[in-house]
């Protein structure tokens, strides 16, 4: 299924059998209401007037105490609350299933579908101490997540490549979860009888990691030895970018496996050599198009002066190279870009691609066409990915390659323009100009992505996890 179609309630959208009881706006009477359950949307309705057509997403808050559900849609002052009494057994069922449905809706708009099982509740705490409590766990096919029930705690996620020992904790009857850096990520206490399951569930996406990127290294490189492909396989786990220093004797091959296509060969060579040459600071990845595939998605990046890094996604034909701030403008001194933190702002990309599914979109449509009716796909992505967002607001243009010359000519002013800017809100002059090339190469809105100028909102998100 198509990744750019949006999750939202389809014209024969229909509804559960209402559930009722007492519906009061806080400081009012109550009186007599109904909530009825969608697919996308459900109703909620009050004696005397129209239901209100609610998706999941826009519940901020539900609660439940001493009896009364609260539900509040929308942020700050002009939000709407509702509060829900006298309605006996059927208020933890009814409250259970909005908790879940809104779940799977924000799931949803970050590309996380799940099926059709109970979303389990677990116990969980960070292992610093600083934060428990009770939320779902969701393990897909791209890594995990912990929503918590207490809508101020922040979700906690970790990636399949980022997975590393599943420990059990028996003083508890949990699980410790690390990072592949032996790091804590969260504890799962009082697991119970379901420790195993979840520990077979939680290694099985760290281990189909493994997997593909073997799957993918030993087809892209199968005379690489394997002591050195095995390496690659460790290093390139779902689009981590690796450098040379990394990547060890195995370097020079892969790279050259990555840079078949002579378009993107000579943009490499090109940005090498405004970067400093052979010595540049660059990172290829690699990761499967989903998880499972043998098609693979493959990109370079390489740091450039004037505080940005360029990525160049390969696997998608010569479409634009994309520039991005490496870091605070106010912070760049002119000139080399620092090391370190052209180093974070490639990993920080490449981990934005994997979560937005390969979508360059959602990173690079200007602020007016994302407001497009075409754009809502994005927006919702946007909402519900931190890593999208982060790498939009770091994004400072695409380069089309429409031909050399006019290419270079873009990225020398680029360099020079972003070399000294300080005003993070400040916008290159030159992209207005590269966003018509593009809109003008796809014959419709401007797009990188094949099939978004079309309507993205017929459909489900992808199912690819």
């Amino acid at each position: 299924m198509d990744p750019r179609s949006a999750p939202s309630a389809p014209a024969d959208e229909t509804y559960a059998p209402p559930v009722t009881g007492e519906v009061r706006l806080p400081g009012g009477p109550a009186g007599r209401g109904s909530i009825a359950l969608g697919r996308e949307t459900f109703l909620l309705g009050l004696d005397g007037t129209a239901p209100a057509t609610i998706a999941y997403r826009d519940l901020t808050t539900i609660a439940i105490e001493g009896g009364v559900g609260l539900l509040v849609a929308g942020d700050g002052p002009g939000a709407s609350r509702w509060l829900l009494e006298r309605w006996g057994a059927a208020l933890g069922p009814t409250v259970a299933a909005l908790r879940e449905r809104r779940l799977r809706q924000r799931l949803a708009d970050g590309f996380v579908l799940v099926g059709d099982d109970p979303i389990p509740l677990v116990e969980y705490a960070l292992p610093d101490g600083s934060a428990a409590g009770v939320g779902h766990l969701v393990v897909h096919p791209w890594g995990m997540v912990v929503a918590p029930l207490d809508e101020r705690a922040p979700w906690i996620r970790a990636r399949r490549a980022r997975i590393g020992r599943v420990e059990d904790v028996a003083a508890d009857g949990g699980l410790r979860v690390h990072a592949d850096d032996g790091t804590p990520v969260v504890d799962l206490p009082r697991l119970a009888e379901a420790t195993a399951r979840m520990r077979a569930a939680i290694e099985g996406v760290r281990d189909a990691a493994a997997v593909d990127a073997g799957r993918l290294l030993t087809a892209l490189a199968p005379d690489l030895p394997f002591p050195l492909r095995d390496r690659a396989v460790r290093t390139l786990l779902d689009g981590r970018p690796a450098d040379r220093d990394a990547l060890g004797e195995a370097w020079a091959s892969l790279e050259a496996a990555v840079l078949t296509e002579p378009k993107f060969a000579a943009s490499y060579t090109a940005l090498l050599a405004r970067a400093g040459g052979d010595a540049a600071r660059r990172w290829i990845s690699l990761a499967p198009e989903e998880p499972g595939s043998p098609r693979p998605k493959s990109w370079f990046l390489v740091t450039l002066p004037g505080n940005l890094v360029a990525l160049e996604l390969v696997s998608e034909g010569a479409h634009a190279t994309y520039c991005f701030r490496a870091g605070p403008r106010a912070l760049h001194p002119g000139g080399p870009t620092d090391p370190a933190t052209a180093s974070a702002r490639a990993r920080a990309v490449s981990e934005a691609l994997i979560d937005a599914r390969f979508l360059r979109e959602p990173i690079a449509l200007p602020d007016e066409r994302l407001a497009w009716p075409e754009g809502r796909r994005y927006r919702l992505a946007l909402a519900a990915l931190p890593s999208l967002a982060a790498a939009r607001a770091a994004f400072v243009a695409r380069l089309v390659h429409r031909d050399p010359a006019s290419w270079g000519a873009a990225l020398d002013d680029l360099i020079a323009w972003h070399d000294a800017e300080r005003d993070e809100r400040a916008r290159w002059p030159g992209r207005a100009a590269q966003e018509a090339m593009v809109e003008e190469a796809e014959g419709g809105p401007a797009s990188d992505d094949p099939g978004a100028g079309a309507d993205p909102g017929g459909g489900p998100a992808d199912s690819s996890g």
